[in-house]
């Protein structure tokens, strides 16, 4: 099954617990079934996703990320409502890039950062290496490095590419990166959100 199939399946789950049962089947697609192909000079392989998921007023679910950036009502947007987004947008901000999967009818908005990721240089003929001589980086802002400065036009020049992939392929959880918790007022406090909502790919990226 296609991502983007298995995206306009998801439907949330009504606990906390529940959804990140979801998010664990969703992460294998995202870490095992495909990759970003931009134009004809690189392939990102994500390697750690970290999911986010928040419910807006009259949504039948009652999980909320305040941290959520597209949503209504954000204190730091002058934007009060935002329109929803299509299934595998992606959704470009200061923490890097999202593949979202929002839904208008049930009014959540929900999204896969892409923490960690592997680059494939298609001219090199290899995955890029970081400093420390690493196939993987965690700088998910660097991304941008690889996704901005396409056309605005209808050639597709980044798409997500489904691959054949096994369902043995395992990934660990975790709670995200420099995520804490709200107060009633929207108001971020010093305490981590320890919601196991990242999950990271236990076996080396292989194109």
């Amino acid at each position: 099954m296609k991502l983007s199939e298995y995206l306009s399946y998801f439907k949330g789950a009504e606990t906390e617990e529940l959804l990140r049962e979801e998010f664990g089947k969703l992460a294998r697609h995202f870490l095992y079934g495909g990759f970003i192909k931009v134009g004809e000079d690189y392939e990102i392989y994500p390697y750690t996703v970290e999911f986010y998921f928040h419910s807006e007023e009259g949504s039948p679910y009652k999980i909320y990320d305040p941290i959520v950036y597209h949503r209504n009502n954000r204190k730091d947007s002058f934007l009060k409502t935002v329109p929803y987004f299509p299934i595998m947008t992606l959704h470009a901000h200061v923490s890097g890039f999202d593949i979202t999967f929002e839904n208008e009818v049930l009014k959540y908005r929900a999204s896969a950062l892409i923490r960690a990721y592997s680059i494939y240089d298609a001219s090199a003929k290899q995955f890029l290496r970081t400093r420390n001589g690493k196939c993987v980086d965690n700088r998910s802002t660097f991304l941008y490095d690889y996704l901005n400065g396409f056309p605005l036009d209808e050639s597709n020049h980044i798409k997500w590419v489904d691959k054949e992939w096994s369902t043995t392929q395992t990934i660990k959880s975790q709670k995200r990166k420099n995520v804490f918790l709200y107060d009633e007022n929207e108001q971020k406090t010093k305490t981590p959100d320890e919601r196991q909502w990242s999950f990271t790919r236990e076996e080396e990226v292989i194109r």
